[in-house]
């Protein structure tokens, strides 16, 4: 077994993974930078280019190979352009004297760029570029991406289709681990294509607006009124890896780049060990909930000194998202792993695809003695966050 894991920049988390064998690869970029990615700059702890130098040659050292993600799946047309394609590749080969020693693209139009002028640099997959069936990731193969990490919501459960994959494709499969998306979200694409362009750009140059993410707080507040969805979401229990091993999938991902040092080792040694004991909400990354500890200590620093650069209305917001983010925080929920011991056993036989979820209703039967939080609380939070989003998403003139 293989893991990539996030990085966040502090070099005491290459230190600890460097004492877990199975790690091989970590990645991360900049915050803000020319392509952008899929986390958006202001949730992320800031690195100059300097520092990365200095990251990538501390990874090198610890035996770890670093990606650069240069994932976000819309560049504004920066790639239709002769100007623009020029700049993407002056960038690229930034990077390569950097010292990476491969790319992540979402963008197969910067792909093919990569490839053509940068044949020695490896070009790794992106859930982003949305190989959402079997031509797509046979045609992303065909072009040079290796390993392709697959979309979670389309393949992590389906065990059958992922046999398949295995069998019909030469190239190397990175399934995430601890992913949290909600299953099939609504706002996938949007999401992608709005935290892509918050994260394009410098920092020198980025004009400030309060960044309330929408989207992230409706799945939030969807989470709170259906438990079950955080079942639905496709992550992968530390004790279930050997049923993907033996399908012969060998790499998987840690997410998620905003999180502490402490939180990634702890996630890390987890599907390592193929055995957590306790709340999976410990290992497995939901951006609004779990250990209040598990964020990256600089993120709220860094947002709080960016509240004298909002007009009026926006810093209100944003003083109202800090105030329902910390009781998020403080809700506590448990999702108790032991009680999911046969739980993807059930997914061998329930095609997902091809039945409501309503009418099945396996997830629900596992919430109710799986999921355990505050209802009361959940449901003040519910109105609050429906507030907030009425707010942030109405143009009032």
């Amino acid at each position: 077994m293989k893991l990539t894991v996030a990085a966040n920049w502090d070099i005491e988390l290459l230190d600890g993974l460097a004492e877990i064998p199975e790690v091989t690869s970590v990645y991360a970029k900049l915050p803000f930078d020319l392509v952008g990615g899929g986390r958006a700059g202001a949730v992320l702890p800031s690195v100059d280019w300097d520092s990365a130098a200095a990251y990538i040659r501390a990874a090198h050292k610890h035996g770890l190979s670093f990606c650069y993600l240069l994932n976000a799946p819309c560049l504004g047309n920066l790639e239709q352009t002769l100007e623009g394609k020029e700049r993407l590749l002056a960038f690229v080969g930034r990077l390569v004297d950097l010292g990476v020693d491969s790319v992540s693209t979402a963008n197969l139009a910067l792909t093919a760029l990569v490839r053509r002028n940068y044949p020695d640099l490896s070009v790794r997959g992106s859930v982003l570029s949305w190989p959402t069936n079997l031509p797509r990731l046979k045609y992303q193969e065909s072009i040079g991406i290796d390993p392709l990490i697959l979309p979670y919501s389309e393949f992590n459960r389906d065990l059958e289709t992922l046999s398949r994959i295995r069998t019909g494709l030469t190239c190397g499969i990175v399934l995430f681990a601890n992913i949290s998306c909600i299953y099939h979200c609504h706002y996938l694409a949007e999401h992608a294509c709005s935290v892509g362009h918050a994260s394009q750009g410098t920092l020198d140059d980025q004009k400030m607006h309060s960044m309330i993410d929408s989207y992230l707080w409706q799945c939030t507040r969807r989470r709170l009124m259906h438990p079950e969805l955080f079942l639905m979401s496709r992550w992968i229990r530390p004790e279930d890896l050997h049923v993907y091993e033996a399908l012969g999938i060998e790499e998987f991902k840690i997410i998620d780049r905003s999180r502490s040092t402490a939180w990634l080792l702890r996630a890390t040694k987890a599907y390592a060990a193929r055995r957590y004991d306790g709340n999976l909400l410990d290992i497995v990354s939901v951006e609004m909930l779990g250990d209040p500890c598990g964020f990256h200590p600089n993120i709220e620093e860094q947002s709080r000194k960016r509240l004298l650069q909002l007009d009026k209305r926006e810093r209100r917001l944003t003083l109202r998202m800090f105030s329902l983010r910390q009781r998020l925080l403080g809700l506590k929920v448990i999702i108790d792993n032991a009680a999911l011991s046969d739980f993807l056993e059930g997914f061998r036989k329930i095609r997902c695809a091809e039945i409501f979820c309503e009418d099945c209703r396996y997830c629900h039967a596992y919430a109710e003695r799986a999921v355990y939080y505050d209802r009361d609380e959940a449901a003040r939070l519910v109105e609050d966050i429906g507030e907030l989003i009425d707010e942030s998403t109405t143009a009032k003139w």
